[in-house]
């Protein structure tokens, strides 16, 4: 089973969403998204040789030859791209034999996969390019408007500088539960937003003034949900130990699912003093890359819960992953930032882990997720769940019209850079 033809097509949505596409010589197509990353779809060109007339059939073999070349080069992007290949294999295997992904990866424990909501700073996440610069993508500018903004500073709390102005406790709580109200039973919120006082943006420090304000965002939220919804908080990996550890103490009358990403990620011994001082359970995991580095973050760090991304990992590794924590009785909660390509992936993914928690949505902003699926039936999460498919490969057909109407400018359409409208 020889795989013919790789290509690639990206839409401007909340980040990019790169969608790798595979045509196999029996005629089969598979699908598979990769996590954005700048140059990414360079990458994935440069692959084209290596991947063209290979026997899909041997896909793990294929996959340990190209994951050789991280050797040479940083693991970021071109796990991405490898991530995104290894999928669009997969769903097109799928497909040939009939067989959804689950069945391929050992079958499923679940029929259904619990969806956590993304929430953002209490209020809808603006769409950025791959290096964090806001913009406004070409399908929804005014007349008129530039597609592109400016360069505008970013602040060391991962938030929008231009923006001006503050979050209040109040927003968190309608926020929480207008979607609450919507089914989903976990929230996800940012608390390194703006606050009311002035910081230093560069030495990972929060005051005891900024402290008490970000656990209020975080209370304010519980209190309009109640014991019943699931709350996280993510800091996007901004302060340093003692601010984290004041944090996370502030934050223990939440009774939190989890506290996400509340030091940088290389450090594992760091990230693991924060966990002995608090009684809130922290997690990480979507910058790490190799089963190893997760291993060390279980035994070195102590962390109960972990959040890798299949489209940065791929899913044979993830499978591998949720295995290895299996066996030290760790959790996973999937980070996913992608659209219904790449969020079917992890359903999959998801399906066919025991230690499942969650998988993560991200995308309440993008008005044309749903519309993305080919033939689709009412929106894809339905009460803060995914049905598990039973329809081959990864159960979805992208809708190449819709996405050519979201493609990204510049960007080559599957190799064909004059589509017609």
């Amino acid at each position: 089973m020889k795989i013919k033809h790789l290509s690639t097509a990206v839409m401007e949505a909340n980040f990019d969403w790169t969608i790798v596409k595979v045509e196999m010589e029996n005629g089969v197509v598979g699908y598979g998204e990769a996590f954005v990353g700048p140059g990414l779809t360079g990458v994935i060109r440069e692959f084209v040789p290596l991947v063209e007339g290979e026997d899909a059939t041997s896909i793990e073999r294929l996959m340990r030859r190209l994951r050789a070349v991280c050797i040479y080069s940083s693991p970021g992007v071109v796990r991405h791209a490898l991530a995104g290949i290894e999928t669009a294999i997969f769903d097109a295997l799928g497909k040939t034999f009939r067989m959804p992904l689950w069945q391929m990866l050992g079958g499923k424990f679940r029929d259904e996969v619990t969806i956590y909501a993304d929430c953002h700073g209490g209020d809808d996440l603006e769409s950025i390019t791959p290096l964090l610069v806001p913009r406004t993508p070409h399908w929804a500018k005014k007349e008129g408007e530039a597609s592109h903004a400016s360069v505008v500073s970013l602040k060391h709390h991962a938030w929008d500088a231009s923006r001006g102005g503050t979050l209040d406790p109040a927003e968190y709580a309608q926020h929480a539960a207008r979607v609450a109200r919507e089914g989903f039973r976990i929230l996800k919120f940012d608390i390194d937003v703006p606050m009311p006082y002035e910081t230093d943006e560069y030495n990972r420090s929060l005051s005891g003034a900024e402290v008490e304000y970000a656990a209020a965002l975080a209370l304010a939220a519980r209190k309009a949900v109640g014991p019943e919804v699931e709350l996280a908080i993510d800091c996007h990996w901004n302060y340093g130990v003692q601010t984290a550890i004041a944090l996370a103490q502030a934050l223990e009358p939440c009774r939190l699912l989890w506290l996400e990403d509340p030091v940088p990620p290389e450090n594992i011994a760091a990230i693991g003093t924060v966990q002995r001082n608090t009684r809130t359970t922290i997690t990480t995991g979507e910058n790490h890359y190799q089963r190893l580095d997760f291993e060390r973050l279980i035994t070195e760090g102590g962390l109960r819960l972990l959040a890798p991304d299949v489209q940065k990992i791929g899913i044979l590794e993830s499978k591998k992953l949720a295995d290895l924590a299996d066996l030290h009785y760790v959790n996973l909660t999937w980070h996913n930032i992608s659209g219904p390509i790449g969020t079917m992936a992890g359903v999959h993914v998801s399906a066919a882990t025991p230690n499942l928690i969650a998988l993560e949505y991200h995308a309440a902003s993008v008005p044309f997720f749903d519309r993305l699926r080919q033939g689709a039936e009412g929106p894809l999460i339905r009460n803060g769940r995914i049905r598990v498919p039973d329809a081959p490969g990864l159960g979805v057909e992208l809708d190449e019209d819709v996405a050519w109407r979201y493609r990204k400018p510049g960007e080559s359409f599957f190799g064909d850079t004059e589509r017609a409208r």
